[in-house]
């Protein structure tokens, strides 16, 4: 059966086609794509089938069917991931299965309590209240309570943990608590159910982190004798059921068939008009395409703040067109209208138009900006005879105090205010109430938070209207490129994975602190040899003692637990303070930073944007016991980027296997990065104001997972020869016309896109991601291991307990490093393979090298596509297909029509004879080629 209620079904207030219709302003045909997505009816079922009557009496409404669905397997004791849409009502099912327990309890003379997890400060006292209102209305008496950091210290926090039913708290709490769980035995001890809500959202790093976290507190539930059901809600991904077992180290009964109603939805990808390039472009154009002076040149800084610059940074791009032999596009769209100056816009106007919208922005300072640019938009444009119509806007973010964020949530339900600019705080399922629209500036990554974003609006049956403004970058012009994307079945796998030893060793110590390690650990917290190898390691280090026999305890510093970051994996943090003299409000209040970041991003010199304000970087001490970033604020003309240098060494292939004639492996190996110098970039305009100052930064050594194609040599001795002619004139080394150049910049351009691409396929973040193209990879791998010794290591990655960065036998500069390479390539007796490494930029790895190695098929078809159908014209590519803000070696040399020929013969799409009229008859360039490589 269904239910719809009629006040559901009524429209939006403006459609797909109206917006384009109404939108002032000229648009480019092929800049908008129209999309409907139909609705669907309510499939429920009586509440009395599944739960006791004084539960089903006083719902208003019957169950949806996947609330049944999961109710009745937790009824079976099943472990269950609810995987729906927004909205769709997930919380309802660990909120009766709360109350079944609680009756239950009761009626044998008992207590039940309920662990709730979530991610965010804001979503635990919006659900505390929800839940909290839910049972006043069933009449029953269960007590929900928060508590974190935030939670009043002293009896308040004594009398959550010995009264409270239902407790509400995050992971990095429960990191915290188990320290002391005998002062939560009461409620540790009663516990029948753990729920992980919005589970989705743990991966990467910090998935990693929370799995462990997850295997630390059911110890500690055991020894107290608890055995409770999980419950995990998830948006749509393509492998909830994978991933929930990989959190919590048991099967999962996956409840995914949605029965909650969807009313239809129109979706406008929306590709910001073309303009000219910077310095091409005149006042009169600007105004044509709607820019202002002010907005250019706020736009350049919009683009530093927390994601990389998009468009007209740094070196203009070859704009020669591709020659005829690539078959490519050669239409050239130099530049677009910043999404960040278009999104605002279009939230003014529908607005205007009479509908609520959310505009989801990526920083908390562009929720603020676009809120500003949105009415200035209204005021200036005559197009708007009423400017004061739909203009009561406003920004949300975690910023703001909480009792603002509670006022803006309230004045969206009820319907004061006209719309939002917000960050991603209100993507998870905090409750605003139906939204008549949404308006994403810039894809948001993956689909999965594409349709949970949109999700906002349109609760129930009632219609919607989503808009996403695409930004000048690989995945979003991928998206708007390709719409059909967005519909496809398969969603993005999320990536979880426990093989990392650093992470591991961190949290055994923690394990050991809280209760004594022994045999019954050995094939339920850890495999027995992984957890021998790591507590025999901690115990040379002095910080565990005893043996799994009779039991093993922590001996080291008190408290592990606070060294935990759960957004590294080494631990090793940076605080980061203000300058001697600088005014305490001007404390920007970030969070400790990892490692990797300060070297990249907060070397000494370094600008930074954060929430609006520059901060220039004074001083940064590696060397103290609580290292340190020293920061100051600043107000200049520039920002500071990082130059990069990476090589591979000691590569072991663990897997291989082929895809067609290419060899695709997967192994380990030691990644060297080296942020040796930095540029100062003007914010208008791009130009680089000072080039090359050194960081004097250490180098980083990460022991990482990796993955690595092999080219066939038959394919890249006709691919040499068909790009032979290709030179880049300004490329350093004396290398700018080598007749290998061609072919190499495919390589990187196809490692480049490649990268860029993932996240279309998996939950990944390119941003801890890199590669390298290089033509000898053999000189890249470990060669005792190529010889036959073995060089396996005790622990593994990153595992030791003073994990460091540069060892002492790594090269001390990229000349030393580089040298190395080269030697080996020189030195090999047979030709060596050519292609790219893919790697997790992570200490000990993240499983995303591994996750690409699994899917590299649909992951290359992706970077195929996107190269191939970019109208950028470029040879060299454009931000939007080949080039990357991360690259070491400035974006040079790429080559789109090599990488889309390299990329056709793995995949199949183009038949191996059509290399063959460039086959040379020997090979060119002598006996030997450069070892070249580019990161």
């Amino acid at each position: 059966m269904s239910e719809q209620h009629p006040d559901e079904a009524a429209d939006v207030p403006i459609t797909g086609d109206e917006l384009v219709d109404t939108y002032p302003g000229y648009r480019a045909p092929g800049d908008i794509s129209l999309l409907e997505r139909p609705g669907q009816p309510a499939s429920t079922v009586p509440s009395a089938d599944v739960l006791r009557p004084e539960l089903a009496g006083p719902l208003e409404h019957d169950l949806y069917t996947h609330q049944a669905d999961a109710l009745e397997a937790l009824a079976r004791e099943e472990h269950v991931c609810v995987a729906t849409s927004t909205s769709s009502g997930k919380t309802r099912v660990y909120a009766l299965q709360i109350a079944r327990n609680y009756l239950a309890a009761k009626a044998r003379g008992e207590t039940s309590t309920a662990y709730l997890l979530y991610p965010t400060k804001a979503l635990s006292r919006d659900q505390e209240r929800s839940l909290n209102d839910l049972y006043d209305d069933l009449g029953l008496e269960i007590t929900v309570r928060v508590y974190d950091g935030d939670t009043e210290r002293g009896q308040n926090r004594k009398r959550i943990r010995e009264e409270a039913d239902v407790v509400i708290t995050n992971f990095a709490g429960v990191n915290t608590y188990l320290h002391d769980h005998d002062r939560w035995a009461r409620f540790l001890s009663s516990c029948d159910l753990v729920v992980i809500d919005e589970s989705h959202t743990y991966t990467g790093v910090h998935g990693m982190h929370v799995a462990w976290i997850v295997r630390r507190l059911k110890r500690v539930l055991g020894y107290y004798d608890a055995d409770p059901r999980y419950v995990l809600t998830s948006a749509t991904i393509g492998n909830p059921g994978e991933h929930s077992a990989a959190l919590i180290d048991e099967s999962v009964t996956v409840v995914d068939e949605d029965g909650s109603p969807a009313g239809p939805r129109d979706l406008v990808l929306w590709n910001p008009p073309p303009r000219a390039s910077e310095d091409e472009r005149s006042e009169s154009s600007d105004t044509r395409t709607g820019a202002t002076r002010a907005e250019r040149h706020v736009s350049r800084e919009d683009a530093d703040d927390g994601r990389a610059n998009r468009t007209g940074d740094g070196d203009e791009p070859d704009d020669s067109g591709i020659g005829a032999d690539d078959d490519l596009a050669d239409d050239a769209v130099v530049e677009r209208v910043p999404a960040t100056v278009e999104a605002p816009r279009l939230l003014s106007h529908l607005t205007y138009q009479d509908a609520q919208t959310l505009l989801f922005t990526p920083s908390r300072k562009l929720a603020e900006l676009s809120i500003k640019r949105a009415s200035k938009h209204r005021h200036d444009n005559p197009y708007y005879t009423n400017p004061d119509r739909g203009s009561a806007i406003e920004p949300y973010h975690a910023g703001h105090s909480r009792k603002k964020r509670h006022g803006t949530e309230h004045q969206l339900k009820t319907g004061i205010l006209d719309g939002v600019a917000s960050t991603n705080a209100l993507e998870l399922g905090i409750d605003i109430g139906a939204m008549d629209a949404t308006v994403q500036l810039g894809y948001p990554g993956q689909r999965q938070s594409f349709w949970q974003q949109i999700g906002r609006a349109g609760r129930g049956a009632k219609r919607a209207l989503s808009v996403l403004v695409a930004e000048h970058r690989t995945l979003d012009q991928y998206v708007v490129n390709n719409p059909d994307y967005l519909l496809e079945n398969d969603v993005e796998d999320a990536v979880v994975n426990t093989d990392n030893d650093a992470v591991f060793a961190q949290h055994l110590r923690c394990a050991a602190d809280e209760l004594a390690l022994d045999d019954a650990d050995a094939g339920t917290f850890a495999e027995r040899e992984r957890l021998e190898r790591a507590v025999e390691m901690w115990r040379r280090a002095g910080q565990l003692t005893g043996a799994l026999e009779t039991g093993v305890s922590y001996a080291g510093p008190p408290r592990p637990q606070q060294s935990i970051s759960l957004y590294a994996t080494t631990g090793e943090e940076y605080e980061v303070v203000l300058a001697d003299g600088v005014d305490a409000k001007a404390d920007p209040e970030m969070e400790p930073l990892a490692k990797e970041r300060v070297l990249r991003d907060f070397h000494e010199g370094a600008v930074r944007l954060h929430q609006g304000q520059q901060y220039e970087i004074t001083d940064v001490d590696h060397g103290s016991p609580r290292p340190s970033v020293t920061l100051r604020p600043t107000n200049v003309d520039y920002y500071t980027r990082t130059r990069t240098d990476v090589t591979v060494l000691d590569a072991v292939s663990e897997e291989s296997r082929d895809v067609g004639d290419f060899t695709l492996h997967f192994g380990r190996g030691r990644v060297l990065v080296y942020h040796g110098t930095y540029d100062k970039v003007a914010i208008h305009g791009g130009k680089k104001k000072e080039q090359s100052i050194p960081t004097e930064n250490p180098p980083l050594s990460m022991e990482t997972q990796l993955c690595w194609l092999e080219v066939p040599e038959h394919v890249e001795r006709a691919l040499i020869e068909k790009y032979r002619s290709h030179s880049v004139p300004e490329l350093e080394d004396g290398l700018a016309g080598t007749a290998h150049l061609g072919y190499a910049g495919g390589l990187h351009a196809a490692e480049h896109a490649t990268i860029g691409v993932a996240p279309l396929e998996l939950m990944v973040d390119k941003r801890d991601l890199g590669g390298l193209a290089t033509l000898t990879i053999d000189s890249h791998l470990d060669q005792a291991v190529a010889a036959g010794a073995d060089a396996a290591s005790e622990m593994g990655p990153g595992a030791g307990p003073s994990t460091a960065t540069g060892g002492d036998d790594a090269p001390q500069n990229i000349a030393a490093a580089e040298a190395t390479v080269r030697e080996i390539a020189m030195d090999l007796e047979r030709t060596p393979a050519s292609g790219w490494f893919i790697y997790d930029g992570i200490e000990g790895g993240l499983g995303f090298a591994r996750a690409i190695y699994e899917n590299y098929e649909a992951v290359a078809q992706r970077a195929r596509d996107l190269i191939a159908d970019c109208d950028c014209g470029n040879v060299g590519g454009c931000p939007a297909c080949v080039m990357d803000e991360q690259c070491g070696n400035d974006n040079q040399p790429l080559h789109r029509g090599a990488a889309v020929d390299v990329l056709d013969q793995l995949l199949g799409t183009e038949d191996v004879s059509a290399l063959e009229d460039h086959l040379p008859d020997e090979e060119h360039g002598g006996d030997r080629r450069p070892p070249l490589f580019y990161a």
